[in-house]
């Protein structure tokens, strides 16, 4: 599945970049996210890369990868747990948008990766979720800016998460 929405996600950009930078604009930025997966948290590098085809509609491929391990509790067995990835696609509308900056709404789909450890047996997992979120840029000339956002994921097996990000936003094109 990782592979799928990677190679979609490129695609989307590759085509988008061919099709006129002058029409659209590509959007790229890193960051950082904190990660709340029913109270085990986890820190993430974010890479984003996104096309407006307008002012106001656009997607969005994001990576992130987990920072370090997190060590957890259950039935007094104590492991350590951690987040491999989690690669998504989104759409964004962006209902208040200029220049200087916007305020995005965006959905997608995602998929995540995980392992854990504990009593000498290492597990792996993986799942997929629906994802919501919200936040806004501000750019402080034509091509550098900062993204806050947080984004909701459902995932199929029952659980949730929520993300709250900060990057570095480049625009290019447009």
């Amino acid at each position: 599945m990782f592979r799928t929405v990677l190679v979609s996600s490129l695609s989307v950009l590759a085509l988008a970049a061919g099709a006129s930078a002058q029409e659209g604009q590509i959007r790229l930025g890193a960051g950082y996210e904190a990660a709340d997966f029913d109270g085990v948290d986890f820190d993430t590098v974010v890479v984003r890369g996104s096309y407006d085809f307008t002012r106001y509609l656009g997607v969005e491929g994001q990576l992130n990868i987990g920072l370090g391990d997190e060590s957890l509790t259950v039935g007094g067995l104590t492991g350590d747990v951690s987040l491999d990835y989690v690669a998504g696609v989104f759409g964004v509308v962006r209902p208040w948008s200029n220049e200087d900056g916007s305020v995005f709404l965006r959905a997608g789909y995602t998929t995540t990766e995980a392992e854990a450890s504990a009593a000498g047996l290492n597990f792996s997992a993986s799942d997929e979720a629906w994802a919501y979120g919200v936040g806004g840029e501000y750019f402080f000339d034509d091509r550098n800016g900062v993204r806050a956002d947080y984004t909701r994921y459902d995932y199929d097996d029952g659980g949730d998460a929520d993300f709250f990000g900060i990057s570095y936003v480049r625009r290019i094109g447009g």
